[in-house]
């Protein structure tokens, strides 16, 4: 028996948002053959069980970059961040006038206004970087508005924390500059995890919140041997999964710290990379 971690966002989700049929059937085929397959992203609980359930899959999940684990429908455990600590990186977003999301068991809070920041910004900041396009930034945006399980919120007011445990703070930009200012003042603090999906987010958790270390408990708690998990992604929030499973499987597309790590690179996520590595590599 193999345990399977497999990151969404760039791994196994398509760029329109879904799971192809030969990502689903490559899934089904280990699942049968006994291995266990677990979803392992930076997503919130509510917009992955909402994904899984339109694929007709159930597998385990670890959600928040590892903030929390479902193992056969029962949160195990549940890394939840303190309310000081998350107010004072709300603060400090709000006076960049950054875009940010809160992940709760509630689901993902966002204020209403949050599309409107980004185009905003993203009117001030293409004149000066021509490394994208506003076709792609405008799909971005996109995509953060169809996660599952979104709460538009007129003010952060409206949020009570204390019953709403938040679990990831999700800091997004356009603007290099303003992402680097933020990282500066936040990299230094020891009560929160700071990692990434891309140049254009900061997420941040629980400093004990990690993939590779849900990964590890999720081992443990199938009984399962280091050297029979496998892990499977794209982008820096992977790493700690690759500096643990013994079978590293970084995407076509995934950026080179990750392949560096590696024991196999496989196809681009748009030619369905999972399934060619489920059935070549594991």
């Amino acid at each position: 028996m193999k345990l399977i971690a497999i990151d969404l966002d760039g791994t196994l989700l398509s760029r329109t948002g879904v799971i192809t049929e030969a990502n689903q059937e490559a899934i089904r085929r280990r699942q049968e053959d006994g291995d266990i397959v677990a979803i392992c992203s930076g997503r919130s609980i509510h917009d992955i069980e909402e994904l899984l359930k339109r694929s007709d899959l159930v597998c385990p999940i670890l959600s928040g970059n590892g903030a929390i684990g479902f193992y056969e429908n029962e949160r195990i455990y549940y890394h939840a961040m303190d309310q000081t600590v998350v107010d004072e990186l709300w603060e400090i977003a709000k006076a960049d006038d950054a875009y940010v999301e809160f992940y709760t068991n509630a689901g993902v809070k966002v204020l209403r206004s949050g599309s409107d920041l980004l185009k905003r910004e993203l009117d001030e900041v293409l004149p000066h970087d021509q490394s994208f396009t506003r076709e792609w930034a405008e799909r971005e945006i996109e995509i953060q508005n169809e996660q599952f399980g979104l709460t538009y919120m007129d003010s952060m007011e409206d949020i009570d924390f204390a019953r709403d445990e938040v679990y990831k703070v999700f800091v997004y930009s356009f603007d290099r500059q303003k992402l680097h200012r933020l990282r500066k003042i936040y990299e230094p603090r020891n009560d929160i995890l700071i990692t990434t999906a891309g140049w254009t987010k900061i997420e941040i958790g629980h400093p004990h919140a990690s993939k590779g270390a849900a990964l590890k408990q999720l081992a443990e708690h199938y009984q399962i041997s280091m050297r029979d998990v496998v892990a499977v992604g794209d982008n820096l929030n992977d790493v700690s999964m690759f500096e643990v499973a013994e079978t590293r499987i970084a995407m076509g597309n995934a950026v080179d710290p990750l392949k560096d790590l590696s024991t196999h690179i496989t196809k681009d996520v748009e030619e369905d990379g999972v399934a060619y590595a489920l059935t070549h590599y594991v």
